[in-house]
């Protein structure tokens, strides 16, 4: 043991860290230049965006010289896939000469749909055993007894056929199978089949190859023949690129030449290939004739070269990447080093490599790499293989793990691949790189079997990664694989820590967990030695506890793990425990207590650790239910620059501060601030995380009155079955926008919708009190207009909603099997300092109702005294919560009461303290109900930033000019009193598109609401 105190110096950076660095060349001159018509036939051949009835799905080839940008359109395509919401998935064939790997491409396509649907894998492989043969990762697969002792190529035709087809049941998908000239028999037969079945379910299959590189004896040529009369099969070839989009793409290719008559003999040499425009911009920068076609440009770059200087390039080409180092490359060949310089010195000035300092060398284009890599015979590539993982095991600074877990893959040294994937996973994670940590762990799952005990802690290792990445699915289902699948001989405390994990990481989604079963059956296989595992397995049984209301037992639990934890000095399981059993004190309505007791807890976690996070969170939350708006943003936003820090934005508690963080904005009233929390700006974001932050961003745009497709809120639907949060982001600005468009009836769908599927993830919530305040003030509106069916239904659902609301505040403290802490039951008099946005919506929900009953047809509708009285609460409710919009949006309502009482003076003053809010917020259906009460004179030219703002009527600029001829049949129908079903049949278009033309009525018209939008149109003259 060193008792040494001075300070070490940090370990050197691996050398492979300095090539990674370097500036790398790109591999496209940026966007597509003239292939738009050949991308729309793509995308037209697979129904990308099928018209008139037409189902997606579709095949096609598509073939072309090499370099002429085949790979590219084809990523292209994927993207747009990807965006249109399709499962896509690529097999390649690779480029070795004499290849034997049967089913190449299919057993990665095939391998992709597993990772992504391993579902609809598992139900294939039960009726089609077959195609465990393409499945090597699992083992129960390609068991003999499951799949058959000999291969049969029919069947693995039938079973990936039969994969496909179920995969587009489940969700639209394209598959690709790129550069099948060097396909394998098996896999031209396969895509044969394919081609000519076609499918009848939602499946693109796009095939591509290089039809130059087919000399007269090439096996595919037979193939071609069979494809070319396979009726409806579309072919697409990608012709030479045009003069002017090669001198296009030359002009953006770095240190092109700059005269003229240069960039047309290029234009001219290149016959529309753009790799060869680019080969050739380097030719004729280097002083090199412009000369020959492309593959005779690169085939006689390298056959220059002396055979020292190709068996250099020969490493190279294997090595793939981008850059190899110098000391890598000299270990691999044993070449002396005057030698070697001197081969690499050719390859440089024969301008087949690029150098970089410190010396490392990459080819110019993948192409030269693919071009040297032809030549490799399989002895030789084992060999090379070989070579590169007995040099990277003994120096692993030279590249990184990953390249080791490659080379020790291809020779078959499979745990030497296990170790260097973890390696680098480990890696991926220390600079944030969590999906990439994702990757190397599951890859490493696909090479150890099921009974393999390195399984369980790689698991775990694939699960925090992508619990870290913000995929919780993902992270679950790993959890719930290996716990299903647990093999012959797992260790039962290695299962206890994946019951225990499941329990932490499922609670974050609201997906269906037994969490008190499981941590029974985690305790059950630990016994009781006081270890890291037993600390584990009780936090995890502590959480459930205080999920499922047991806060008693919960305390006792607690207070054994703290102890054990303490004991074992193991601060961070010891600061977890303090975080939950806040909860706890929470149910005893402490709240002071439970702040001292959360700041004490983040005064002892490291700024590093990740639980700071969960503190902070939990902090931000308190203060909100407190009412304290500006001490909660604070916290949210510190816990999203803690987030930032340690790359962690989606993981759990990171995702949610930067998420609270925007709401909470939005609430005080900095709509700008809370629309840059909310952006996303174009980054990738794991869903559900994507769909909550649109969700939650749709409440400016509603409150704005910016127009809304309703397909936006049918998309956010589709995950409202994975969390709830997503239901109640999307249902809240989602009644404002369909209530804005006067449909009722969307109104009330959407909210029934939510209520169904809130009863069952969550039982009882506070959201019904804001639902039904929501509902009650657009049903408000609408109601005077609608038939007598639909006005019933929404008086009925107000009342059932706001039942439920008012039972919030009169469910008395139940210590014991609870549904929620006492703070989410308490009396209404104490909610005010608890939860005071529950006591503020209960507030507004009285005077909605009150307001929805004057307006129902009731026999003996409430005094307009009593509305005004409930509207002043409201106000006073809402000023002490700190949400600037609603208190404005009640001051609107209150000064209506007030009008309707008789007492202008009042009602004048209250609208204006509403308006000068709205202005500020650009709230335009605000503004239009405010004018709707009191008209604001100049308001709607006042400087808010936006055209039209301020007023209804904008000042009447809207004219006839700007609303379409559609628009104004619309209008004029809506004028009527029609309903959108009744206006859609009137013109004999869908209601969905009546709704969208009525929103854009609202917002060229500056009106909250159809009344409103009417009165409008009558105004101006717009209808008669």
């Amino acid at each position: 043991m060193t008792t040494a105190t001075e300070a070490v110096s940090p370990p050197a950076a691996p050398m492979w860290v300095e090539y990674a660095m370097m500036p790398r060349m790109p591999l496209r001159t940026g966007p597509i230049i003239g292939r738009d018509t050949d991308l729309s036939r793509l995308a037209d051949a697979i129904g990308l965006r099928p018209t008139g009835g037409a189902q997606p799905g579709g095949v096609v080839v598509l073939s072309g010289d090499a370099g002429i940008g085949k790979s590219r359109i084809v990523g292209q395509l994927v993207t747009d896939a990807t965006d249109a919401g399709w499962f896509t998935a690529i097999g390649h064939c690779v480029g070795q000469a004499g290849s034997s790997l049967a089913y190449l491409p299919f057993v990665e396509l095939v391998g992709t749909i597993d990772a992504g649907h391993p579902d609809v894998v598992e139900r294939v492989l039960d009726t089609h055993p077959s195609l465990g043969h393409l499945l090597p990762a699992r083992a129960d697969a390609h068991d003999p007894e499951r799949a058959g002792r000999a291969t049969d190529p029919g069947q693995v035709a039938e079973a990936v056929h039969a994969l496909l087809s179920a995969l587009g049941d489940e969700q639209p998908s394209l598959v690709v199978v790129e550069d099948v000239h060097w396909a394998d028999h098996s896999s031209r037969d396969l895509i044969t089949l394919l081609l000519t079945r076609g499918f009848t379910r939602a499946v693109g299959l796009v095939v591509t190859y290089r039809s130059d590189d087919l000399f007269r004896r090439h096996p595919l040529h037979d193939t071609l023949a069979v494809w070319a009369r396979i009726a409806g099969l579309e072919h697409v070839e990608l012709a030479p690129l045009t003069d002017d989009a090669v001198r296009e793409l030359v002009s953006g290719v770095e240190g092109a030449p700059t005269d003229a008559a240069t960039n047309a003999e290029i234009a001219r040499r290149a016959e529309g290939n753009p790799f060869f425009a680019e080969e050739l911009v380097a030719s004729a920068a280097a002083g090199q004739a412009l000369t020959g076609g492309l593959s005779r440009v690169l085939r006689a770059r390298v056959e220059q070269l002396d055979d020292t200087a190709q068996r250099v390039l020969r490493a190279i080409a294997l090595k793939g990447g981008q850059f190899i180092g110098h000391d890598l490359l000299s270990r691999v060949l044993d070449l002396p080093d005057e030698t070697l310089e001197t081969a690499l010195a050719a390859a440089v000035e024969h301008h087949v490599l690029e150098a970089r300092w410190p010396p490392a060398y990459t080819f110019r284009h993948a192409l030269l790499g693919e071009t040297v890599a032809d030549s490799l015979l399989p002895g030789e590539r084992l060999r090379l293989h070989r070579a590169y993982a007995a040099v990277l095991a003994e120096r692993p600074d030279l590249a990184p793990a990953s390249e080791l877990a490659r080379h020790a893959a291809a020779v078959g040294d499979l745990p030497t691949a296990v170790r260097a994937s973890r390696t680098a996973a480990e890696s991926a994670m220390a600079v944030g790189g969590p999906q990439e940590a994702l990757l190397h762990l599951e890859r490493a799952l696909a090479w150890l079997g099921e009974d393999d005990p390195e399984r369980d802690e790689v698991t775990l290792g694939a699960s925090r990664a992508a619990m870290v990445a913000g995929d919780s699915i993902r992270a679950i289902d790993l959890l719930r694989d290996r716990l299903d699948h647990p093999g012959t001989s797992q260790h039962p405390g290695a299962r206890a820590d994946l019951l225990a994990t499941l329990v932490i990481r499922s609670r974050i989604l609201d997906l269906p967990v037994d969490s008190i079963a499981l941590t029974d059956e985690a305790l059950s296989l630990i016994g009781e030695e006081a270890d890291e595992r037993r600390v584990r397995v009780l936090v995890a049984r502590v959480q459930a506890l205080v999920d499922n209301g047991s806060f008693v037992e919960a305390a006792v639990v607690g207070n054994e793990v703290s102890l054990l934890a303490e004991r074992l000095g193991l601060g961070v399981a010891l600061a977890e425990v303090r975080t939950i059993l806040a909860r706890v004190l929470e149910a005893q309505e402490d709240l002071e207590s439970v702040e001292a007791h959360l700041h004490a807890v983040v005064a002892d976690i490291p700024p590093d650790d990740p639980l700071l996070l969960r503190a902070l969170h939990q902090l931000a939350s308190l203060a909100h239910r407190r009412g304290d708006l500006p001490g909660s943003l604070a916290l949210y936003d510190r816990g999203a620059n803690v987030a930032r820090h340690l790359h962690r934005e989606w993981a759990p508690w990171g995702q949610e501060c930067r998420l609270l963080g925007g709401l909470t904005a939005y609430e005080l009233g900095d709509w700008d601030g809370a629309v840059r929390r909310l952006d996303l700006a174009g980054r990738p974001a794991p869903q559900p995380g994507r769909t909550i932050f649109t969700a939650a961003a749709l409440s400016v745009r509603a409150g704005r009155g910016e127009p809304v497709d309703p397909d936006l809120i049918a998309a956010l639907r589709e995950w409202w079955h994975v969390d709830g949060l997503c239901v109640v982001l999307t249902v809240m600005p989602g009644v404002d926008v369909h209530g804005q468009a006067g449909d009722l009836a969307a109104v009330l769908d959407l909210a029934e919708a939510a209520v169904r599927v809130l009863d069952a993830a969550w039982g009882e919530y506070h959201a019904v009190a804001r639902l039904a305040a929501v509902v009650a003030g657009q049903a408000a509106a609408l109601v005077p207009h609608a038939d007598p069916d639909l006005r019933a239904r929404a008086v009925a659902l107000v009342d059932d909603l706001a039942d439920r609301a008012r039972r919030i505040g009169q469910l008395r403290p139940a210590l014991e099997k609870a549904s929620r802490p006492k703070f989410e039951r308490s009396a209404p008099q104490s909610l005010e300092d608890t939860s005071r946005e529950t006591w503020a919506w209960i507030a507004r929900l009285e005077a909605e109702v009150l307001r929805l009953q004057r307006v129902a047809g009731l026999e003996d509708p409430p005094p307009v005294e009593e509305l005004v009285d409930a509207w002043r609460e409201s106000v006073a409710a809402f000023e002490r919560y700190g949400h600037v919009f609603e208190t404005a949006r009640s001051r609107a309502r209150l000064a209506a009461a007030l009008r309707a009482a008789g007492d202008v003076a009042a009602s004048r003053e209250i609208a204006d303290q509403a308006r000068e809010i709205a202005v500020r917020l650009e709230a335009k259906p605000l503004l239009a109900e405010l004018d709707g009460v009191q008209p604001g004179p100049g308001a709607g030219r006042a400087g808010t930033g936006r055209a039209g703002v301020g007023r209804a009527d904008a000042g009447d600029d809207v004219g006839v000019a700007e609303l379409t001829p559609r628009e104004l049949e619309v209008l004029a129908l809506l004028a009527q009193g029609l309903t959108n079903g009744q206006i859609g049949k009137q013109l004999y278009i869908s209601t969905k598109t009546v709704s969208v033309h009525v929103s854009n009525l609202l917002a060229k018209l500056g009106a909250s609401g159809r009344t409103e939008a009417a009165a409008i149109a009558r105004r101006r003259g717009l209808v008669s």
